[in-house]
């Protein structure tokens, strides 16, 4: 074999060890809570973005698609809630409440050693960011809240939303309310089967989710309940000091806008704007006007004064 004929087959292996030992694209793994193991989906570098998926008891795959186009500019990190998605199911005598999901976000931020990080919490997740923010201000850079859940009745009467709901979701979700045989992990699950592809105003942005792939946990919905049902979080709005952006879906059938417009009254360096064509996920409803607010706010640090969906002070 000639020199040349060695070199390049020592240079396609040096490569090919290369590829298969460089770091993938999209990292997977299980990351410690507080007590917990917690599954995660790391992508991209630079500054560091946790997402907060809503709930509870839904897990993060739905988030996905929102933010992953920010991989170029920031290290996008997703993560199942304790007992959510593919994360450490729970123990009959695990704990579950907001303290311990916060802390649980602590010991993720430990765990990847990051000094400070932006947040974006979707729906339920608001409480988990706020709440961190609180606890552990120095450690927030920013905070993005989208469609948060009532700031003043945070848990929504099931009454009042399945009147909202269209046929036959609303239907299917009597139907097991009031089926005698299911027990209460039946009929939590069932709702909220029924409930999340209701929130969309755009039917074209529901029918792309791969529904029967989501996976719920309707313990942890029912564990948080009390929790959601004691908190009021508007009172301490005063206490977030970090830039914060809301994004309101206006056609959101389980937050009034006046609720999440609440959030932007409370916060003092607080901006909000409205998805006119969006209703609970305006980040899949809206995708490319979210991902434009998205990145003026967090790298460029400005909120357009005009957009397309409006924008309230």
């Amino acid at each position: 074999m000639t020199s040349k004929r060695l070199l390049l087959v020592f240079l396609c292996t040096a490569l090919g060890a290369f590829l298969c030992c460089s770091p993938p694209d999209v990292r997977l793994g299980m990351g410690p809570g507080d007590g917990v193991r917690l599954a995660y989906r790391m992508l991209g570098t630079g500054r560091p973005l946790v997402v907060i998926h809503d709930g509870p008891g839904y897990e993060k795959s739905i988030m996905y698609k929102g933010f992953d186009d920010l991989k170029s500019e920031m290290k996008v990190i997703y993560y199942d809630q304790r007992g959510c998605g593919a994360s450490e199911p729970l123990a009959l005598t695990t704990p579950s409440g907001i303290a311990d999901n916060v802390d649980d976000l602590e010991a993720l931020r430990r765990y990847f050693h990051f000094d400070r990080m932006s947040l974006a919490a979707h729906g339920w997740g608001a409480v988990i960011a706020l709440e961190y923010a609180r606890t552990y201000p120095a450690r927030v850079e920013a905070i993005i809240l989208i469609t948060p859940l009532s700031p003043f009745a945070p848990y929504t009467k099931l009454e009042r939303l399945i009147d909202k709901i269209p046929d036959p979701a609303r239907q299917q979700i009597v139907g097991a309310l009031n089926n005698s045989s299911f027990s209460m992990l039946d009929r939590q699950e069932t709702v909220m089967r029924a409930v999340l592809p209701a929130l969309f105003y755009k039917q074209d942005a529901a029918r792309a989710i791969k529904w029967d792939g989501l996976k719920y946990a309707p313990d942890v919905s029912l564990r948080l309940g009390p929790d959601l049902t004691s908190l009021d979080l508007f009172a301490v709005l005063a206490e977030i000091t970090q830039r914060t952006l809301v994004v309101i879906g206006r056609h959101d059938i389980s937050i009034p806008v006046r609720d999440q417009m609440a959030y932007a009254d409370g916060i003092a360096n607080a901006s909000a704007v409205v998805f006119n064509d969006s209703g609970h996920f305006p980040f899949l409803e809206e995708h490319a006007f979210f991902m434009n607010l998205v990145k003026e706010f967090l790298l460029e640090k400005t909120v357009p004064a005009l957009a397309k969906g409006g924008r309230l002070p």
